[in-house]
């Protein structure tokens, strides 16, 4: 259901809570009402929410990767450190 469709039916709502000829003259200043007020919240859609979540999901995962590889390269990176260190003091002796 798009946005517009549940800010009608939430405008008919009101209307058939209001007398008959009270709702006549308000219809368009109640929805008008109702929408500038939704529009205020800034309001999502479940879809929209949930494609969010799914992006979301992918950069935690991708992070994740990243940083083990990180370790990875880092770890790496010092034994190949502490390698070079330990042959050049043999090779000084």
């Amino acid at each position: 259901m798009s946005i517009q469709d549940r800010i009608s039916r939430i405008a008919r709502g009101i209307e058939e809570s209001l007398p008959t000829g009270l709702a006549k003259d308000f219809k368009s200043n109640i929805e008008a009402v109702v929408r500038s007020n939704l529009e205020g919240l800034d309001l999502v859609t479940v879809e929209q929410l949930t494609v969010q979540k799914r992006i979301l999901e992918r950069a935690v995962k991708r992070i994740d990767e990243l940083e083990g590889r990180i370790a990875e390269l880092e770890s790496g990176v010092c034994s190949n450190d502490s390698m070079s260190g330990s042959n050049k003091s043999s090779g000084a002796s």
